[in-house]
């Protein structure tokens, strides 16, 4: 069984903004200074099929019943797996909460999942990337799909419903913090540029 850490609250900066603007990119960024630690949701969910203490436990079974059903994974159990997975990285000593800032990416999706973490996330920081001509993700995330060998990811009927997804629920957990925790970044820029606005910008 996964032990509570023995803390007061995790420090984190949440990478936010719509599909394809790059949150993973930059995350990654600013996690190879060793003061940030990246979580990433893609890597949480792929880990329950590769980390022996998540195959094959409750929570790995919930969650891959509901993805092979089509079904959506609750806010409530996506929760239960972050906590899970950071009490794992820790475990591992390949994160430290004394030490380390999480950057959190795609995570907090929604309002809910806002309210689920806040008492035991301490947001510093949201870094908001911001593209407003929509036309220019669908090209990067039919591009990126198509260079990973993720046809199905290609579709943009799918992208666009992702994109409308986003902004009808996902940017409204934006209202749910002060407006003096959001830096906005424009997501235009090369990947480089935008880091080095972040960077710039980022006290903590």
């Amino acid at each position: 069984m996964v032990k509570r850490p023995v803390f007061e609250k995790y420090r984190a900066i949440i990478i936010f903004g719509p599909p394809g603007v790059g949150k993973g990119t930059q995350a990654k960024f600013l996690a190879e200074d060793k003061n940030y630690f990246h979580l990433s949701t893609g890597e949480m969910f792929r880990s329950l099929k590769t980390d022996p203490r998540m195959k094959g436990s409750l929570i790995e079974r919930k969650i891959t019943d509901l993805i092979d059903r089509g079904c959506f994974v609750s806010d409530d159990l996506t929760i239960d797996l972050f906590y899970k997975t950071l009490a794992a990285y820790q475990q591992d000593k390949r994160f430290d909460p004394k030490k380390q800032i999480l950057v959190l990416d795609g995570i907090p999706r929604n309002p809910a999942q806002v309210d689920l973490i806040a008492p035991r996330v301490d947001v510093l920081k949201i870094i908001s990337l911001v593209v407003e001509d929509y036309d220019v993700l669908v090209q990067r995330i039919k591009k990126r799909a198509l260079a990973q060998s993720r046809p199905d990811d290609a579709n943009e009927e799918t992208i666009r419903r992702r994109l409308k997804t986003y902004d009808a629920q996902t940017s409204q957990l934006l209202k749910k913090y002060s407006t003096g925790l959001i830096i906005q970044i424009d997501g235009l820029p090369s990947p480089e540029k935008i880091h080095e606005d972040i960077v710039s910008r980022l006290t903590i």
